[in-house]
């Protein structure tokens, strides 16, 4: 019934239009899957006994203060800032948020296991779903769910984040010390001249922090790890389904066709 309730709703609002019921019936379908995939499986949230999470060789070593920074909201990346904080003030975060902070916390920018932000999602998010949570990290992370390692959208912090608001609005409500930067500088503060930034208000690395990680390099590195990961793994297939086509994802992630290459870098 919930389920036709859903379509019904759907159709009222948008007509005919297919793509709208059918994202919402996916994401429907995904959190049985992940239901099912938990069911008999008391490691899923985890990695080393997870028998069908990738065995990605993670940091280990001097993780602390960035994950600190990510967690806090303050990795100098507003839009990823604004995300984080307002998780931690208000308990919940549009998906969309998740899977950018996500993605910058594992394989897009610093490397960290999913594990850790699944156990700072747990504790903070009022809609947390053990099953779900940890099945949305570990796909997100390129950990399972796909064929092996095969997803291309890791998105950049800035384009992505100036995709969703471009006028800034969610920034500078979570960010206020941002509030009076113009809006060409606030996905990237670091450019401002300091004249912007003193009349502004705010000095980077004063008042707001710079940035823990350069994304541009960062990404294209760990594009390289996950490649020789991949190419490392290559005889072998996680026991699990993957998105079906390339355009569930870009859905999943709300990115058009049409910008995908300067959002997804």
């Amino acid at each position: 019934r919930f389920y036709w309730q859903l379509h019904d709703l759907f159709r009222a609002v948008h007509g005919d239009e297919p793509p709208a019921s059918e994202s919402l019936t996916g994401q429907l379908i995904w959190r049985e899957y992940f239901y099912t995939m938990s069911l008999n499986n008391q490691y899923y949230g985890e990695m080393a006994r997870n028998k069908i999470c990738l065995d990605i060789p993670w940091r280990e070593k001097d993780i602390q203060k960035d994950l600190d920074m990510w967690k806090q909201g303050k990795t100098g990346y507003p839009f990823i800032d604004a995300a984080m904080r307002q998780l931690l003030s208000e308990g919940w975060l549009h998906h969309v948020g998740r899977n950018a902070v996500a993605t910058f916390l594992t394989r897009g920018d610093l490397w960290i296991s999913w594990e850790e932000g699944l156990k700072h999602f747990l504790y903070y998010l009022l809609d947390a779903d053990w099953s779900v949570c940890a099945g949305n990290w570990m796909w997100v992370s390129s950990s399972a769910f796909e064929q092996l390692l095969d997803c291309s959208h890791c998105v950049c912090p800035v384009s992505y984040g100036r995709r969703l608001d471009p006028d800034g609005e969610y920034v500078r409500r979570y960010i206020p010390e941002l509030r009076n930067f113009p809006v060409e500088y606030l996905y990237e503060p670091w450019k401002a001249p300091l004249e912007v930034q003193k009349k502004a208000g705010c000095i980077i690395g004063q008042r707001y922090p710079e940035r823990i990680v350069d994304h541009s390099k960062a990404s294209h590195k760990n594009r390289q790890y996950m490649e020789a990961i991949r190419t490392s793994m290559m005889s072998c297939q996680p026991p699990h389904c993957c998105p079906s086509n390339d355009n569930e994802t870009r859905q999943f992630m709300w990115l058009p066709s049409e910008c995908a290459d300067h959002i997804c870098i």
